[in-house]
C-alpha cells in the first residue's frame, strides 16, 4: 500500500500544506525585519511594497520560462531553499533577507500552482485545495512578524520537512493541452482580459472590504479562515453545480455581506468567504485559455492579483473606503466573471447552467 503522499492526486493537499508554510515564513520574515532592524515607518512600507511586487510581480516573468524548461520539481526544491535562506537572513541584512524570500515565494507558487492544475485537469476543485492554505499562512505569518520576536528555527524547521515531503511526493504528469477550440479562441484575448479584471478586483475588495471591521487579532484570523474557506470549497462547489451559478453567485452573494456588513464583523467574514469562492474557477478559466502554459496562467493570476492590492498601499486610495465603492467593484468584477465564463461555454470540460 502506498502512502498517501505517493498518490499524484494528493499533491494539492500535501502542496496546500507546504504552501501555508511558504507564505507563513515568508510573511514572517518580511515583518520581522522591521523590528529586528529597526526600520522606520518609509523603511518599512518600501520593503515590503518591494516584497509584493517581486513575489507577485514576478511570478508573470517566471512562469514562461517554467513553461519552456519544464523544471516544475526541481523549481519547487530550489524555491524552498530559497525561502529558507531568507529566513538566515532575517538577522543580518534586512533586504537580503525580502529578496529571497520574494523569490522563493514567487517561484513555489508558479511551480506547484501549475502542476495543481494537472491533479484533475479542467477542475477547479485542486488548485482550489492547494491555493486556500496560503490565507492560514499569511494569518500566522502576519501575527507573528508583528507581535513577536521572529525565532528563525520553528521555520527553517517547518521548511525542512516540507522540503522532504515534496521530495517524497509523487507529482502529477503535466500534459500539453490541447488547443481550444474557435469559440473559445475568437475573443481569447478579450475573455482573459475580462477574468483577469475580475482577480484584480477581488485583491482590491479582499485587501479593503473589512476597513470597518475592528483590528482585532480574532478578527484577521477569522477573515484568513474565511479565505481558506472560501477558496477550497469554491473549486469543489464549482465542479458540482457549475462555475457560473457558484462563481457569479458567490459574487452576488457577498456584496450585502461586505458592503453593508459594516462593523459587523461575523458578517463581513460570511462575506469574504463567499467572495473568495471564485478564486479557483478564475485561474482555471485562465488556464484554459493559456493552452500547454500552466505556469504562465498562475503567473499572469498572480499578476492580477498585485495589480488590484496597489492602491491599498496608500492612503489616497483608502479615503474612497466605503459601501457603495465596494458595491460597484463587486457587481463589476460579477459582470466580467459572467462575460469571461460564458464566452468559455463549450470549452471549458465544466457543467454548466441549463
Amino acid at each position: 500500500m502506498k502512502a498517501p503522499w505517493r498518490d499524484p492526486r494528493s499533491f494539492a493537499v500535501s502542496h496546500g500544506l507546504i504552501h501555508a508554510v511558504v507564505d507563513a515564513a515568508c510573511v514572517a520574515t518580511l515583518f520581522g525585519t522591521r523590528f529586528a532592524h529597526h526600520l522606520t515607518h518609509w523603511q518599512a512600507f518600501y520593503l515590503i511594497f518591494g516584497y509584493d511586487m517581486l513575489a507577485f510581480a514576478g511570478q508573470g516573468a517566471i512562469g514562461p520560462l517554467l513553461d519552456r524548461w519544464r523544471l516544475l520539481r526541481p523549481s519547487i526544491l530550489a524555491s524552498l531553499g530559497l525561502v529558507a535562506g531568507g529566513v538566515l537572513f532575517l538577522h543580518v541584512n534586512p533586504v537580503a533577507a525580502a529578496v529571497l524570500v520574494a523569490l522563493g515565494n514567487a517561484l513555489y507558487h508558479v511551480a506547484a500552482g501549475a502542476l495543481s492544475l494537472h491533479v484533475d485537469p479542467g477542475r477547479a476543485a485542486p488548485p482550489g485545495i492547494f491555493v486556500a492554505p496560503g490565507a492560514l499562512g499569511l494569518a500566522i505569518g502576519t501575527f507573528t512578524g508583528k507581535h513577536t520576536a521572529v525565532i528563525e528555527w520553528p521555520f527553517l524547521l517547518a521548511l525542512g520537512l516540507s522540503l522532504l515531503l515534496a521530495w517524497r511526493s509523487a507529482h502529477p504528469p503535466v500534459r500539453l493541452a490541447e488547443p481550444p477550440g474557435k469559440g473559445g479562441t475568437r475573443y481569447a484575448a478579450a475573455l482573459l482580459l475580462l477574468l483577469l479584471f475580475s482577480i484584480a478586483v477581488r485583491s482590491l475588495v479582499g485587501r479593503g472590504g473589512a476597513y470597518a471591521c475592528p483590528k482585532l487579532t480574532f478578527v484577521a484570523f477569522s477573515l484568513g479562515a474565511a479565505a481558506f474557506a472560501g477558496k477550497a470549497l469554491g473549486g469543489i462547489l464549482a465542479d458540482r453545480f457549475g462555475w457560473l451559478r457558484v462563481g457569479v453567485g458567490a459574487l452576488l452573494l457577498s456584496a450585502p455581506l461586505i458592503v453593508f456588513g459594516g462593523a459587523d464583523y461575523p458578517v463581513v467574514v460570511i462575506g469574504m468567504l463567499l467572495f473568495q469562492m471564485t478564486m479557483p474557477v478564475t485561474l482555471v478559466a485562465v488556464s484554459v485559455l493559456l493552452p500547454g502554459r500552466p505556469a504562465l496562467a498562475f503567473g499572469f493570476c498572480s499578476t492580477a492579483l498585485i495589480v488590484g492590492a496597489i492602491p491599498t498601499f496608500f492612503k489616497s486610495c483608502k479615503a474612497y473606503y466605503g459601501p457603495w465603492p465596494f458595491l460597484v467593484l463587486i457587481l463589476l468584477s460579477a459582470a466580467a466573471l459572467w462575460v469571461g465564463l460564458r464566452g468559455l461555454r463549450g470549452v471549458v470540460p465544466m457543467k454548466y447552467d441549463r
